[in-house]
C-alpha cells in the first residue's frame, strides 16, 4: 500500500535534484561561421555581443552558516540564491535575491550597479543553493568570478539555514 504523502515528498525530492542538473546546451546547425554565406547564398546570423568579462580576477570563498548569518544581520552581505525562481518563491533567506544559474550572466549584467555598490559598501557577496551537493552556487559564483566580482559559497545551502531554525522568507 502506497501513502499518498510520501508519493508526493517523492516526487518534490525528484524535482529537487533534477533542478540542479545542468541545462541541455543548444548545438547550432549551421557550421558556417557568422556573416559568411550559406550554401543557399544567405548570410549567416551573427552572434549576439557578450557582456564585458574582467578574465576572471574574482576570487570564490566558502562561508559558513554562522558567518553568514552575522553578516546577513549587520547587514553587511548581498544574499544570491541560485536555485531557479520556483523554489525561491517557497522560501529564502531573508533579504536574498534570486540570480538562477540559467540566465545569470544577463542578471549579473543587469544588477552590476547593485553589485559594485555593495562591493564599494564592502559588503560580501553571498550565493547559495539547496543543499551541499548542488553546484548552482558554485556555477553562479564562477560566473561573477569571470565578471570580476569575488563571492562566497554558502556551505551547506539552504537546506542547513532552513534546518537551524533560522528566520526565511
Amino acid at each position: 500500500m502506497t501513502i499518498p504523502w510520501f508519493n508526493f515528498l517523492t516526487f518534490l525530492t525528484a524535482l529537487g535534484l533534477i533542478s540542479c542538473v545542468e541545462p541541455a546546451r543548444e548545438v547550432p546547425v549551421s557550421t558556417v561561421p557568422a556573416g559568411k554565406m550559406t550554401p543557399a547564398g544567405k548570410r549567416a546570423a551573427t552572434n549576439k555581443p557578450k557582456a564585458p568579462r574582467m578574465n576572471g580576477r574574482g576570487v570564490i570563498t566558502s562561508i559558513s552558516l554562522e558567518k553568514l548569518f552575522e553578516l546577513q544581520q549587520s547587514g553587511n552581505a548581498l544574499i544570491y540564491d541560485a536555485r531557479p525562481g520556483f523554489y525561491f518563491s517557497m522560501g529564502h533567506i531573508p533579504g536574498a535575491f534570486n540570480l538562477p544559474k540559467a540566465d545569470c550572466d544577463a542578471q549579473i549584467t543587469e544588477r552590476k550597479a547593485e553589485i559594485e555598490a555593495a562591493l564599494a559598501a564592502k559588503k560580501t557577496i553571498v550565493v547559495y543553493c539547496t543543499n551541499l551537493t548542488c553546484p548552482d552556487a558554485r556555477t553562479v559564483a564562477i560566473h561573477l568570478a569571470s565578471f570580476g566580482y569575488s563571492s562566497s559559497t554558502l556551505t551547506g545551502g539552504w537546506d542547513s539555514w532552513k534546518e537551524s531554525g533560522l528566520p526565511t522568507e
